[in-house]
C-alpha cells in the first residue's frame, strides 16, 4: 500500500487517501480526485502522479479555472414549475459554482412534500464552458383522497374524508377539504395556501371550518394569514373571527388578530417523516358578550408541537411519536381548546370526546415486517388539562400499515385500558393518491 500526497495549487482533496501500487487502483484515484475536483466547481483540473518513493504516491494537482453556474436542469414532463424549484437555490447563472449552496437547496427541496424524491445532482460542462446542474426530482402525486371510519359499541360508526391538492397548477399551493362525522353532525373545512406572491417568500393563507360540538351548538370560524418563509422557520400574522351559536343559548363572537412561528425540521424515514415540527402563535381580539352590547378584550398565547423517531433493525421497528399543545398564557376560550380523541391522537376512543386546554399524547410503537406492510403493536397514552379538570386516558392495540400501488392503508383496534376490550373502536384509514 502506498500513501497519496499532494502537491501543486490548492484547494486539495481529503487527506488520508491509501491505493495499492497497481494501475488500476492508481487509475481509480486519478478519477475520484477529478470527480472531487468537478464536485467542488473546477472541471478543467489535472491531476500528474509519481511515487516519490516506494510506499508514496504524488499527486501534482492544477485546479484550473473555477467555474461558474450556468444553469440548472430538471427532467422533462415534471408538473412543478422550475422556477419554483430554483426559489431556495442562492445562486444565479454566471456566479461561481458553490457546492454547500448546492446542499442547502437540497436539503430545502427534501421539505417540499410535493417532491417524493431529491436524487444525486450531476454536473457536466454547458455550452458556454461553465457548469449544469442536472437535478433528477421524483415528484408526489399532486394530491390524495384520504378518509377513514371507526365503529365502537356506544357511538357506533362515526367517519370522514379529505381531498388534498399539494401542488395546485404546479405553483406548491395547497387546497384541502375535509368532512367528518362526530356523535352530533358533520363537521367541515376548507383551507388554501398562495406561496411565493410575486416571487418572493411571502404568501397568504385561508381557513374556513363549521364544527358542532356537542347537540344543538354549531361554531364557524375563519381566519385570514399572511406568512414569510425563511426555510426550517415561517413567520406569520393576521386574524380572524370565531362565532358560536351555544344550545339554548346566545351568539357569542371573537374577533382576532394573530401572530406566530411555525418551524419543520421533519425529515423523510421508510414510513412518512420524523423530526420535530411545532407552532407558536400570540393571539388578542374582543369578544362580544351574550345579551350586552359591550365588548371585552382577551389575549391567549399557545403553542403546539410533535417530535417523532424511528428505527428499523431488520424486520423489527420500533418508534415513538409525541405531541402536545396547549394554551400557555391568557383566556381559556372555547374557541381555543383541542378536541381529541380518535384516529391520530388517542385511538381507541370516540372522535373528539375530549376537549382540552393543554394536552400531551405519547405514542410508542412496535412494528414487524419484510417490506412496506407491517404489523404493530401500539399504545396511546394522554395527560389533558380539561375544564373539568387533569384526565390521563391510556390506551393499546394493534394495527396494519401498508400499501399497494397509489393507495396506503392502515387499521387497526384500540381500547382504553381503564375500560377493557370491551370497549374497543376499530379504524380503517385509507389514502389514495390521485
Amino acid at each position: 500500500m502506498a500513501v497519496v500526497g499532494f502537491s501543486g495549487s490548492p484547494p486539495f482533496p481529503p487527506r488520508g487517501i491509501e491505493v495499492e501500487a497497481t494501475e488500476e487502483a492508481i487509475a481509480d484515484v486519478s478519477r475520484d480526485i477529478l470527480a472531487w475536483y468537478l464536485s467542488m466547481g473546477y472541471p478543467f483540473a489535472s491531476a500528474g502522479m509519481y511515487f516519490s518513493s516506494p510506499d508514496t504516491l504524488m499527486v501534482n494537482l492544477v485546479p484550473g479555472r473555477r467555474a461558474s453556474l450556468e444553469g440548472v436542469r430538471f427532467p422533462d414532463g415534471i408538473r412543478t414549475k422550475p422556477g419554483l424549484l430554483l426559489r431556495r437555490l442562492s445562486l444565479k447563472p454566471g456566479d461561481p459554482y458553490d457546492p454547500e449552496a448546492v446542499l442547502r437547496w437540497l436539503d430545502a427541496l427534501d421539505r417540499l412534500d410535493f417532491l417524493e424524491n431529491v436524487g444525486v445532482p450531476e454536473l457536466y460542462l454547458g455550452p458556454m464552458g461553465d457548469l449544469v446542474v442536472y437535478l433528477p426530482v421524483t415528484e408526489a402525486s399532486p394530491g390524495w383522497f384520504s378518509g377513514g371510519v371507526s365503529y365502537g359499541e356506544a357511538s357506533g360508526v362515526l367517519g370522514g374524508g379529505e381531498l388534498v391538492l399539494s401542488n395546485l397548477f404546479g405553483g406548491g399551493r395547497r387546497l384541502a377539504l375535509s368532512a367528518q362525522a362526530t356523535g352530533f353532525g358533520i363537521d367541515g373545512s376548507f383551507f388554501y395556501r398562495e406561496p411565493w406572491l410575486f416571487g418572493t417568500p411571502a404568501g397568504f393563507s385561508l381557513f374556513l371550518s363549521q364544527e358542532i360540538p356537542d347537540s344543538g351548538s354549531v361554531n364557524r370560524r375563519w381566519e385570514a394569514l399572511l406568512f414569510y418563509d425563511l426555510g426550517d422557520l415561517e413567520v406569520s400574522g393576521g386574524g380572524g373571527s370565531w362565532s358560536g351559536w351555544p344550545a339554548g343559548g346566545e351568539r357569542q363572537r371573537y374577533d382576532y388578530g394573530e401572530v406566530g412561528l411555525a418551524w419543520d425540521l421533519t425529515r423523510r424515514v421508510p414510513q412518512g417523516r420524523a423530526g420535530f415540527s411545532g407552532t407558536l402563535s400570540t393571539t388578542g381580539g374582543t369578544a362580544s358578550e351574550p345579551d350586552s352590547d359591550s365588548l371585552s378584550t382577551w389575549f391567549m398565547a399557545t403553542g403546539e408541537g410533535s417530535a417523532s423517531v424511528a428505527t428499523f433493525s431488520g424486520s423489527f421497528g420500533f418508534g415513538v411519536g409525541i405531541r402536545g399543545g396547549g394554551i400557555l398564557q391568557g383566556e381559556w376560550l372555547s374557541s381555543g381548546l383541542w378536541r381529541l380523541g380518535g384516529y391520530g391522537t388517542l385511538r381507541g376512543y370516540p372522535e373528539n370526546v375530549f376537549r382540552a386546554g393543554r394536552w400531551g399524547v405519547a405514542s410508542p410503537e412496535v412494528s414487524i415486517g419484510e417490506t412496506a406492510t407491517r404489523l404493530y403493536a401500539f399504545s396511546d397514552i394522554g395527560l389533558l388539562e380539561t375544564l373539568e379538570g387533569l384526565s390521563k386516558p391510556v390506551s393499546v392495540g394493534l394495527g396494519l400499515r401498508g400499501g399497494s400501488g397509489r393507495l396506503r392503508y392502515d387499521a387497526g383496534a384500540g381500547f382504553p385500558v381503564d375500560r377493557g376490550p370491551g370497549e374497543a373502536r376499530f379504524y380503517l384509514s385509507a389514502l389514495y393518491s390521485i
